[in-house]
């Protein structure tokens, strides 16, 4: 934990504005707000589902706190020639499109179920292919822009073990497990977890000892998902805009990454700001993501088990 503890003094060492950080988390909390408090925003995502309009609604949703959080940055700091690099501005245009496509990927790949037409547990197997091809359309585009870009200068956004240590992380999970503990008694948290019942799990039992071959298989392509997102937020956006605004990079991604979180339950959206940061800080100082993929995906697994040993026995 020294090495964590040692980049945490980094971080708080540096120039910060007080009046900056908390424009910054009202502005995120104003977002916060509107998802969950202001029906019309909330249910434009369901009633756009099938439609191209919902490339418009995630540009907006993921546009506003990319660009947004760099704004009040600039104000406050007075760093303006961000805006006149056009480097800054198409990076910041090709993130908000790659993961706005990641969020209508549906609309690319629903053909796909119905050419699995007659496939036994039909939903299923198509959720899993969609799951897989969700993060590919991430990493995919990224990787070919680090190809070309930043492939002398860094390795892949933070694909490194060069002074990696795991025992850190894991220390991590084991504080956090008490707090999923408690999170797996909420109503509003077995509302949404296991993911499983929405990968066409419905109507598996867990205590048919044949089924858990599929809750096995969507654990582990689920788990796989938390790659991507790492690579996309502590890996790309901090990595790949580090020249931009060094260190101050860390917070407009942790304001980006509250804004993917709408539609989760309330206070998992809240404290992935705060989860956010810290794994942002890491990548920044150690210049690696394996951490936050063994946090993120730690946490996400231990979600699941704790909500289906709830549900088990109750």
């Amino acid at each position: 934990m020294k090495k964590i503890i040692s980049y945490l003094r980094s971080y708080a060492a540096i120039d910060h504005k007080p009046a900056y950080i908390a424009t910054l988390i009202l502005f995120a909390a104003l977002g916060v707000y509107a998802y969950y408090g202001i029906d019309t925003f909330r249910d434009m995502r369901y009633s756009w589902r099938s439609s191209n309009n919902l490339f418009l609604y995630f540009g907006l949703v993921y546009g506003i706190p990319m660009f947004g959080s760099y704004l009040i940055y600039s104000i406050f700091y007075k760093d303006f020639k961000l805006w006149k690099d056009p480097g800054f501005l198409l990076l910041g245009i090709f993130a908000i499109a790659v993961f706005t496509f990641r969020s209508c990927s549906h609309l690319v790949t629903d053909g796909m179920y119905y050419a699995m037409s007659g496939w036994k547990h039909q939903l299923f197997w198509y959720r899993n292919f969609q799951g897989l091809l969700r993060g590919l359309f991430v990493m995919i585009p990224i990787a070919v822009y680090w190809f070309f870009v930043h492939r002398k200068e860094q390795p892949l956004y933070g694909f490194t073990k060069k002074d990696f240590d795991l025992r850190p992380y894991f220390m991590m999970l084991l504080l956090m497990l008490p707090l999923i503990v408690i999170a797996s008694l909420n109503a509003d948290f077995l509302g949404q977890y296991p993911r499983a019942g929405n990968w066409g799990l419905e109507h598996f039992s867990l205590e048919n000892r044949a089924d858990w071959k599929y809750f096995g298989l969507f654990e582990f392509i689920y788990g796989l998902d938390f790659i991507s997102i790492e690579f996309f937020f502590r890996g790309f956006l901090v990595l790949a805009f580090v020249r931009y605004a060094g260190p101050h990079v860390i917070l407009p991604m942790a304001v980006f990454y509250v804004f993917i979180h709408f539609g989760k339950p309330l206070g998992e959206t809240i404290s992935s700001f705060f989860g956010g940061t810290l794994l942002g800080i890491i990548s920044y100082y150690g210049r690696s993501i394996l951490g936050g993929i063994i946090v993120h995906m730690g946490i996400a697994w231990l979600m699941e088990i704790g909500a289906l040993v709830s549900k088990l026995h109750w």
